[in-house]
């Protein structure tokens, strides 16, 4: 098994697809990571988690990154899901993060919230540090994958770091976004403690060689 500090991400509308990239690092990971969009908050419409029920999920354990409008009304739906360990949701049009990240939890799972590529950290409510389980930080804009690692965005994760240790506070600081053996190095090297990756893993002719590109480094 590898460092379960990589999060494969499926992003897409294809339940086909979905399941290919499930069977691929089945047996390889422990955790994935399910991007739902509505076409309201990004452009990008992909399947629902009700629709996500229909999957095979070959045991993994799944954490859903929801880029919708007000996603305190997405959470219900991924109950059904076998594997549920984390609800992350962007902050930018969220109406209550404290309503959010307590009704996350009444599921007993936990929860995150996440930034998208230029939303400084003090978006995060002053409460909201020491509830949450995740702070997920976007290096791309939200929405699609493939896109280039904006290298500024160090800064806030180095920031995020600062602040965890300062405030004795235990939330994982995850980046997502532009992922490569590289860019995972930098983020690492920033206080970064898991990855979320997609093109790099989805578009590799060997997925071992590069999740253990991707482990090595990072």
């Amino acid at each position: 098994m590898y460092n379960m500090n990589i999060y494969p991400t499926i992003l897409t509308d294809s339940l086909e697809l979905a399941q290919h990239q499930i069977n691929l690092v089945a047996g390889k990971i422990s955790v994935i990571q399910l991007d739902i969009m509505d076409g309201e908050f990004v452009e990008n419409i992909t399947f629902t988690p009700v629709d996500a029920q229909t999957l095979d999920w070959k045991g993994l354990f799944i954490d859903i990154h929801l880029q919708t409008v007000d996603p305190i009304n997405d959470v219900v739906e991924c109950q059904e899901l076998r594997g549920m360990r984390t609800v992350i949701a962007q902050v930018e049009r969220m109406s209550l993060q404290e309503a959010f990240i307590e009704h996350v939890k009444s599921f007993g799972w936990r929860v995150g919230l996440s930034l998208d590529l230029y939303t400084p950290l003090v978006a995060v409510d002053t409460e909201s540090w020491k509830n949450i389980d995740v702070l997920q930080i976007m290096t791309i804009h939200a929405g699609f994958q493939g896109e280039k690692f904006e290298e500024s965005v160090l800064e806030k994760i180095q920031h995020a770091n600062q602040k965890k240790i300062a405030e004795g506070l235990s939330f994982e600081i995850s980046v997502d976004g532009g992922i490569r053996p590289e860019t995972a190095l930098l983020c690492k090297k920033a206080g970064a403690e898991s990855l979320a990756v997609g093109s790099f893993l989805w578009k590799a002719h060997d997925i071992d060689e590069a999740l253990h590109q991707l482990t090595v480094l990072s």
